[in-house]
């Protein structure tokens, strides 16, 4: 005896709202997650396997893998609507008319119904559909950006493609067997043909493409994550590419205190110091026994390695934008480029390389006119530690002769320390 036998009448209909029940908790846990990620920003791109899945948050305003993403219409949204609602209409049917003992198929239409819900009701209340989940092969590959919805429909599909090739009988087809006191399901026609337009349509996987609203929420976060630190310490590796083609690797400490204090200790490959205590620089190269000093006019300076501190401020001072003529170092970081809004001879424009979860700054690149540039990868980096103000100030051996470089009268007086 076959299982549908065993229902009929009002057993098989308690059945039958029980598969839509389903597509309803289906919506619910799709609608439930986009929530959250929408309204949680440290979520809009947040690694949870590093080179694999990621949650990336992406507004899709078109249909399967961002088609018709950029199309302005009226039309668009009514368009993408009704075919919705077509593919909701015809998956509702075959609910009721299926034979109830077709449990797979009758699972795919509960998924197919979730999936198509979630989908048009976010384009109903939002204008677009949230995108967030992300499966990629480090920075070489990445499958179109979906969401629950996207993939309940996906498994949906795949069941009743797999029953209508494999299965041992046909998605809308009656059982062979049937009730011999009920009314036998009617043969219905193959829903495959019906439902491929429409589920296209409610489909919303899209390749991930970094919005400039995601940039403007980034660049503000990163801002205000800088604005709050008053001192770091790091190890860095310091990378210098001449226009020539000669490279210059060095690594060491760095230390730095608002509003300009800094100290870089370079330990490799030959041992030197730089010390700036706010009003004057100071160069230090322990084989030379020379110490030069110069003024230091914090209004002067334009050095983006200030900003690590807070100084600056990027909406104000730079056009900000996604990279995108190298890719960053690190698998779950990103990379942005920061042209200055007025001319700087210093520079051309910094490249910014962070993590997008903590927005704490993994690499920063400056770029010379002549061609040079200088790249800054920082680690072991530790914010707000207590710093005295007697490291930014050199401590010398008294046989090491100071060197004052001024072109006027110096208004703050050096301070060198001399050792025993």
């Amino acid at each position: 005896m076959s299982v549908s036998r065993v229902f009929s009448g009002r057993n098989e209909s308690v059945l039958r709202l029980l598969f839509m029940g389903m597509g309803l908790v289906v919506f619910a846990l799709d609608a439930i997650t986009k929530w959250w990620v929408h309204g949680t920003p440290w979520l809009h791109y947040y690694p949870i396997i590093k080179g694999f899945f990621t949650i990336h948050y992406v507004r899709n305003e078109g249909i399967a893998f961002g088609l018709f993403h950029s199309t302005q219409s009226q039309w668009k949204p009514i368009v993408l609507s009704l075919m919705a609602i077509i593919a909701v209409l015809i998956v509702v049917y075959y609910l009721w008319t299926n034979s109830i003992g077709e449990r797979g198929v009758m699972l795919s239409l509960a998924l197919l119904e979730g999936g198509i819900l979630g989908n048009f009701s976010d384009r109903l209340l939002r204008g677009y559909v949230v995108d967030f989940l992300e499966l990629h092969w480090r920075n070489s590959f990445s499958w179109p950006t979906f969401n629950l919805a996207d993939a309940a429909i996906t498994c949906g599909v795949s069941i009743i493609l797999y029953q209508n090739f494999f299965g041992s009988s046909r998605f809308g087809e009656a059982s062979e067997e049937s009730n011999d006191n009920a009314q036998a399901t009617p043969n219905l026609p193959s829903p495959v043909w019906l439902l491929a337009p429409a589920l296209f349509a409610t489909l919303n996987a899209q390749t991930p493409v970094r919005t400039t609203e995601e940039l403007q929420t980034m660049v503000a976060q990163l801002q205000q994550k800088h604005e709050g630190i008053r001192t770091f310490s790091a190890r860095f590796e310091q990378k210098e590419l001449r226009g020539s083609g000669e490279e210059a690797n060095e690594s060491g400490i760095v230390m730095m205190k608002r509003p300009g204090k800094m100290y870089w200790e370079y330990e490799h490959p030959t041992p030197k110091f730089f010390f700036s205590d706010g009003k004057n620089t100071y160069f230090y190269v322990p084989k030379d026994k020379q110490v030069m000093v110069s003024e230091l006019d914090l209004e002067e300076v334009h050095t983006p390695l200030l900003f690590l501190i807070g100084r600056g401020n990027i909406q104000r001072d730079f056009t900000a934008s996604w990279e995108q003529e190298e890719q960053p170092v690190r698998e779950e970081t990103v990379l942005l480029r920061l042209t200055p809004k007025r001319h700087q001879p210093e520079f051309t424009h910094v490249l910014i390389e962070l993590f997008p979860d903590s927005h704490r700054i993994h690499r920063l690149a400056v770029i010379e006119p002549i061609g040079h540039r200088i790249d800054y990868t920082f680690t072991e980096f530790k914010e707000n530690v207590r710093i005295p103000d007697s490291r930014f100030r050199p401590r010398v051996p008294s046989e090491v002769e100071i060197i004052e470089q001024s072109f006027g009268p110096r208004s703050d007086k050096s301070e060198i320390r001399r050792a025993d």
